[in-house]
């Protein structure tokens, strides 16, 4: 996958932002407050249709404007599309192609981008939700199947519980019966991921790092730890449960508190690492998902990594850098300086006040 050009109107402090990128690797850098996050957030935006640093679409828009847009030109497989994406007062409309998409599903499974921001990684660090949503958003693309089994349960989620809240005690039963059935369903998609995931993970992180640590991924069910993963057994789990669901008027048990974390020869990240391997080991698992993709599905997202180098050392910059050379992906990558190696590796873009200062591509 390739962005050929982008348009900005309007977003953030873009008022009128044109420019054509290289199909390889792409150095965007400028001093502070400049807006290169913010290019890097217009291509996040293009490929997943939400933002990585707000959920209010109305932040994206310039100040004093009341609307934004982004256009763009890619191509995926050998296939041309035009991208138009239209924000306004918190809604967005979406060409492609020149025709409407009504569903964000419809769009979301056709493209995708890797991401590594110091936002996102706080995110994935410090909350479970987004490492589930951050996992969630990888199989909605790489297994046919999982959207429709995540819209099951967040439907069987909303009706069971408006009826706790309602104390219809009767009436959940069924609601715990299709439960049952769902979730093995959704623990075994997770638990094909984080296995596929640690066929590929050890050996990145070894590659970027020098290092000989065990880098591995790790994923256990909420029931995993309570009842086997049987739908007879989940079902009379669940049943066991309901006055304590009741009483507190929701959904206690399910994939919605799933876990996920890192360990590196046996430590758990969150009690372990430290930033410098948070910043290195998440690098490593967003590299492993950018190969699994191309595997399974046979093309390469766009990679865009925003502010990653600020604290590596020299020798993980070098090995990133000499690892995301060697692959077909079209890399975005921001920083303060132009790196000494961007002239011989890639095309570079000076970012100053919201527009293109010089362009490599020109000159």
């Amino acid at each position: 996958m390739v962005i050929k050009t982008l348009e900005l109107l309007f977003f953030r402090n873009y008022d009128s932002f044109s420019t054509q990128f290289s199909p390889g690797i792409n150095f965007i850098h400028g001093r502070n407050g400049q807006g290169k996050t913010n290019l890097i957030e217009s291509l996040y935006v293009l490929t997943h249709l939400k933002s990585f640093r707000t959920s209010h679409l109305t932040e994206l828009e310039m100040f004093t404007k009341d609307a934004s847009s982004i256009r763009a030109n890619l191509t995926k497989q050998g296939v041309s599309h035009l991208v138009e994406i239209d924000l306004k007062k918190n809604q967005k409309k979406v060409r492609l192609d020149g025709k409407n998409i009504g569903y964000t599903s419809d769009y979301i499974k056709n493209f995708f981008s890797i991401l590594f921001s110091p936002d996102q990684l706080v995110f994935f660090k410090e909350y479970p939700l987004e490492r589930r949503n951050f996992i969630d958003r990888v199989l909605v693309l790489v297994d046919r199947n999982y959207f429709q089994l995540v819209k099951d349960f967040n439907r069987i989620k909303k009706q069971k519980s408006s009826l706790l809240r309602q104390k219809a005690v009767k009436d959940v039963a069924v609601w715990n019966q299709m439960l049952s059935g769902l979730i093995p369903r959704i623990a075994g998609a997770r638990n094909d991921f984080v296995k596929d995931i640690n066929d590929i993970l050890p050996g990145i992180f070894s590659h970027l790092t020098g290092r000989e640590n065990i880098l591995e991924f790790h994923y256990q069910g909420d029931l995993d730890k309570r009842t086997e993963r049987e739908e007879s057994k989940i079902y009379s789990f669940l049943q066991e449960k309901l006055d304590m669901e009741i009483e507190k008027g929701h959904l206690c048990f399910g994939p919605h508190k799933d876990q996920f974390w890192l360990t590196l020869d046996g430590q758990r990240d969150k009690q372990s690492f430290s930033q410098g391997e948070y910043r290195i080991t998440f690098l490593a698992l967003q590299f492993s998902i950018n190969q699994l993709i191309k595997e399974k599905l046979g093309f390469n997202p766009v990679i865009l990594l925003d502010d990653i180098f600020s604290e590596l050392d020299t020798g993980v910059y070098n090995k990133t850098i000499e690892y995301i050379d060697k692959r077909d992906n079209q890399v975005f990558i921001t920083s303060t300086e132009i790196p000494s190696l961007a002239m011989e590796k890639g095309s570079s873009y000076k970012i100053s006040k919201g527009r293109v200062e010089s362009n490599s591509l020109e000159s």
